[in-house]
């Protein structure tokens, strides 16, 4: 099984691409594999994906303008 151990979005010249780490474990909940990488780019068709990260973007920034 693969646990998310973290993830980013980052914005490049494909427009945005999700990075993301992961462990992998066994079924006794061994770790077999750890800190694995991939990426991907949301592509244009994708429109669930789309509104998910624009959605966290919009949280992110939010709560970055917060008045202390």
């Amino acid at each position: 099984m693969k646990l998310l151990t973290g993830f980013a979005v980052i914005n490049n010249r494909n427009g945005k691409m999700i990075s993301y780490t992961y462990d992998t474990v066994d079924e006794k909940g061994s770790l077999k594999d750890s800190n694995k990488k991939e990426s991907f780019v949301v592509l244009e068709n994708e429109e669930e994906l789309k509104t998910a990260v624009e959605g966290l973007e919009q949280l992110v920034e939010n709560r970055m303008n917060e008045e202390d």
